[in-house]
């Protein structure tokens, strides 16, 4: 008896810690990255004027500019939030990448590669770049508007749509 009820308790256990896990997990899968912008900002509102920003991911001059991605080919979508006000340095950008296993790559690209002073006279000097699956988002913003908006307010707030991350850069 104290046998069979070993293998049952076993056979409940691979079970349930396989049943959760996935190798490619998709985060938010189904929710389109503007919907998943418009939750983290209903949970930490910027405080400033921002819009959603178009982006050719054909165009390697576009997609760099807004993500710091040479190329688009780990990612199947990308959505941009930044101010309409040229002279504040702020950005959050969300891609959705063509795998869980690619995410890390992505992100590591992206924080390498997006030029913090791309707005004319001034700069964002708090960046933060997290990914949780096959999500990962980029912030960042001038220290001069922390009154408002910080990177670690945007990724309290990712953390809140999405989960613990998987992996946070600075």
């Amino acid at each position: 008896m104290k046998k069979i009820l070993i293998i049952i308790m076993t056979l409940i256990l691979l079970i349930s810690g396989c049943s959760g896990s996935s190798i490619d997990e998709k985060v938010l899968e189904g929710q389109s990255l503007q919907a998943i912008i418009e939750k983290l900002y209903e949970i930490k509102d910027p405080g400033l004027a921002v819009g959603e920003i178009d982006v050719n991911m054909n165009d390697a001059d576009n997609l760099k500019y807004y993500s710091g991605l040479d190329s688009s080919e780990n990612i199947e979508e990308i959505a941009v939030s930044e101010t309409m006000i040229g002279a504040q340095a702020y950005s959050l950008v969300l891609v959705r990448t063509s795998s869980s296993s690619k995410s890390e790559e992505v992100a590591k690209e992206m924080r390498e590669g997006i030029d913090p002073r791309k707005w004319i006279c001034v700069g964002a000097d708090d960046i933060k770049v997290v990914t949780k699956g096959d999500l990962v988002m980029l912030f960042m913003v001038s220290s001069e508007l922390s009154d408002m908006v910080t990177s670690s307010d945007m990724v309290a707030a990712f953390k809140e749509v999405a989960g613990p991350p998987d992996l946070e850069l600075n």
